[in-house]
């Protein structure tokens, strides 16, 4: 049973209910049915001579014989009304077997001994037997076993006793029975031929769906992104498929997700590779370098015996080795800040205050900041994090500016645009311009620009707040572009 698939399962266990509940419908029926009828006689019966009683204790006694005579031809029955001495018997309408042959008495016989004369009825019973008188047997009712009798005494108005007796005829049930019972076979067959065709639809309907979600399932289960379960009802099934779509769309989300998640660390991995190569390869040069001068001023080779000329030019190296390896480490800081320590900055105000190391470089260069920060708006941000991208952003503008030359600061549209008028970098180098250590001079001299990570460090600071930016070439130079929108 175990291996079987649903539908036949459920179509055997359908089956098998609707045939036991056929045979037990059909038995209880046949055995419950004389019961029942003959209990509702029995009522019937009841009701019948209480009711006739009642009507002849209050005539008198020729009123009282119609009374029962009615009575019979209404119901069907047959009905010995005893008044005084005098006994008639009345018949309803319904067919009995009269006889005139006393060799033929049974049991369950009604005795009339005379039945044109005094019209008497009497049981004809071995324990229950009354003879009147000993002028014989004349006629007689056959009464069989399924008869219901009824019998009351009562008191007419006049003091005068009375007895009445009703039988009534079971038959007509007796034959309806025995049709009954020679029907049953087709009936059960026939119960049970619909039965199989019932149990076939109803199993085929209840399996049909769930058999659908399966196959559905088997194609999940190979991430057929095309896959969907049909919703179709409102009910168990209905939601079952709701919610193997939600689950199945939950785990292409989640997949999609971890797959980008891994292609975020392949990216972050090669950029810290990327990052420590360079930095390696950017402090290899002056270490080399710092190398060779000592070396020689060791042995005193040639020019380098004047020690404190070369010392002074191994302490500008070391100076700036170190400067280098601070940017360093504070770049690689960067990407593993996990809580940052934010707050709500007035945008214009963080520029204002971050304006002010470079106004005296500018002022040497004779360079012209202009500012129009009316249009400044709050920002949630670590105040110490920003600060060094805006930093950054603005010494680069300050270095690159040509003497004499002009740079402005605004805010327009929720965006901070810093403009500078310089000699417009190629499309060939803005290209790598946010790359760790590049830097635009051809001759990678260290006099004429930077160690190459402030851009770089601006970068990456942006992205932890998902901020736009762009860095492109205008008429007059450079523009900066941080869109908080």
């Amino acid at each position: 049973m175990n291996k079987l698939k649903l539908f036949s399962k459920t179509y055997i266990f359908t089956m098998g209910i609707i045939s036991l509940i056929i045979l037990i419908s059909n038995v209880l029926i046949y055995l419950a049915l004389p019961k029942v009828y003959v209990n509702n006689k029995q009522k019937e019966a009841d009701k019948i001579i209480e009711a006739l009683i009642e009507q002849v204790s209050k005539s008198d006694n020729e009123e009282s014989f119609k009374i029962a005579k009615n009575f019979a031809e209404k119901y069907n029955i047959q009905v010995l009304l005893t008044i005084g001495d005098e006994k008639r018997v009345f018949q309803g309408l319904h067919k009995v077997d009269i006889y005139v042959n006393e060799e033929e008495i049974t049991e369950n016989s009604l005795i009339i001994p005379n039945l044109i004369g005094e019209n008497i009825i009497e049981n004809f019973n071995d324990e229950n037997r009354e003879v009147i008188g000993d002028d014989g047997f004349g006629q007689y009712i056959n009464i069989n076993n399924l008869s219901i009798i009824k019998s009351r005494d009562f008191k007419k108005s006049n003091d005068v006793n009375g007895s009445a007796k009703i039988v009534m005829d079971l038959e007509s049930f007796t034959e309806t029975r025995d049709v009954i019972l020679k029907i049953l076979p087709y009936s059960i067959f026939i119960s049970l031929l619909i039965a199989l065709i019932a149990s076939y639809i109803y199993a085929r309907k209840i399996t049909t769906p769930i058999k659908e979600i399966c196959d559905v399932t088997k194609k999940m289960e190979n991430l057929n992104k095309e896959a969907f379960c049909k919703v179709e009802t409102e009910d168990e099934i209905g939601i079952l498929a709701a919610n193997v779509n939600s689950l199945y769309e939950n785990l292409l989300n989640t997949i999609v997700s971890l797959e980008e998640e891994i292609k975020n660390v392949s990216e972050s991995e090669k950029i810290k590779v990327d990052f420590l190569r360079s930095a390696s390869h950017e402090l290899k040069t002056p270490l080399m370098s710092m190398n060779i001068m000592i070396e020689n001023m060791l042995y005193d080779i040639g020019k380098y015996k004047n020690h404190y000329i070369y010392l002074e030019k191994c302490k500008d190296i070391v100076s700036e080795l170190s400067k280098m390896v601070q940017e360093i480490l504070d770049t690689s800081k960067l990407n593993i800040i996990n809580n940052k320590n934010e707050s709500v900055l007035d945008l214009g105000s963080l520029v204002q205050k971050n304006i002010e190391p470079y106004k005296l470089i500018a002022k040497s260069k004779k360079i012209n900041i202009k500012m129009n920060l009316k249009e400044s708006f709050n920002i949630k941000v670590d105040e110490k994090l920003f600060t060094k991208a805006i930093s950054n952003i603005i010494s680069n503008a300050v270095n690159y500016t040509d003497e004499g030359k002009e740079i402005r600061i605004y805010i327009k549209d929720k965006k901070l645009i810093i403009e500078n008028d310089c000699k417009p970098i190629s499309e060939e180098h803005l290209e790598h311009i946010f790359e760790a250590f590049y830097r635009v001079d051809f001759d990678r001299n260290k006099s004429s620009g930077g160690n190459g990570l402030g851009l770089y460090i601006v970068q990456q600071i942006l992205k932890m707040y998902n901020l736009d930016y762009s860095f492109k070439s205008i008429l007059t130079g450079m523009s900066f572009e941080v869109d908080f929108n």
